[in-house]
């Protein structure tokens, strides 16, 4: 009986079209614009209703969160990387809207869109595009370089073309654990609730109530939350200065 009720699950499976060669899973372009939509008529909603008083809880919320990521960003990024604080904002409102997709009784219409790796992988290619842009804008192109691929912490130059090959695996990595991070723990979320929609009527909503009120309240918003900050150290990462840098070259110039 568990393989025959294993079975009946769907995995990776997608409400597909073919365009011009290409596969697109309509299903997650649909939640990801609903997704979208629902974040910006928010900001929308927000820009007209803020007040200079007494804020409303919506209005506190949104600067509660705001507050946290421009302390997070101001202490391990620096003043100039401000701009950084809606990028971060904006990923963290609308991860987490995209894993509250899933919770909502739709059928299967409308699933979570970051249970999709290609959504997943998209917004880790944004962030790491964005980190690379700003290493380069805040080092200058030679010392991105030097920096980011090099590290001479301490150790003679003739080291650097053995550690330059390691270094680029470890720039790689980067967009794949996002990508994969992400991916696995909301996938794990989606996959459980066609699991407990297989048990019996009279145990199946209370397993479903009581999951989707652990997701929604930890799970769904720990994960947007732990993208957002991911973003923020690797913005960290790439404008901090290596501490050994000048006694490297004083030791082998």
């Amino acid at each position: 009986m568990r393989p025959m009720v294993l079975a009946q699950i769907s995995v990776g499976q997608h409400w597909t079209v073919h365009l011009l060669g290409m596969a697109l899973y309509l299903d997650t372009v649909v939640s990801s614009l609903v997704a979208f939509a629902i974040v910006l008529a928010a900001g929308v909603y927000l820009r007209l209703r803020t007040t200079s008083g007494v804020p409303g809880r919506f209005q506190a919320m949104i600067e509660m969160v705001w507050e946290t990521v421009d302390d997070y960003v101001a202490r391990m990024v620096g003043p100039f990387a401000r701009w950084a604080v809606p990028l971060c904002t904006v990923l963290f409102f609308y991860i987490l809207v995209s894993n509250w997709l899933e919770l909502i009784p739709t059928g299967g219409r409308l699933t979570s869109p970051t249970a999709d790796v290609n959504d997943t992988a998209a917004l880790a290619v944004v962030v790491i595009l964005t980190v690379h842009f700003t290493s380069i804008r805040q080092r200058g192109f030679g010392h991105y370089l030097k920096i980011n691929y090099l590290h001479p912490s301490g150790l003679p130059k003739v080291f650097y073309v053995f550690l330059a090959p390691l270094n680029v695996v470890a720039q790689v990595s980067y967009p794949i654990s996002l990508t994969l991070r992400l991916f696995g723990n909301m996938f794990a979320a989606a996959l459980m609730l066609q699991i407990i929609a297989m048990l019996p009527i009279y145990l199946s909503w209370i397993f479903n109530g009581a999951w989707k009120l652990f997701e929604g309240v930890f799970v769904d918003v720990i994960q947007a939350f732990i993208f957002a900050l991911l973003t923020v150290i690797y913005l960290s990462l790439a404008t901090m200065e290596d501490e050994h840098e000048g006694a490297a070259e004083a030791a082998t110039s």
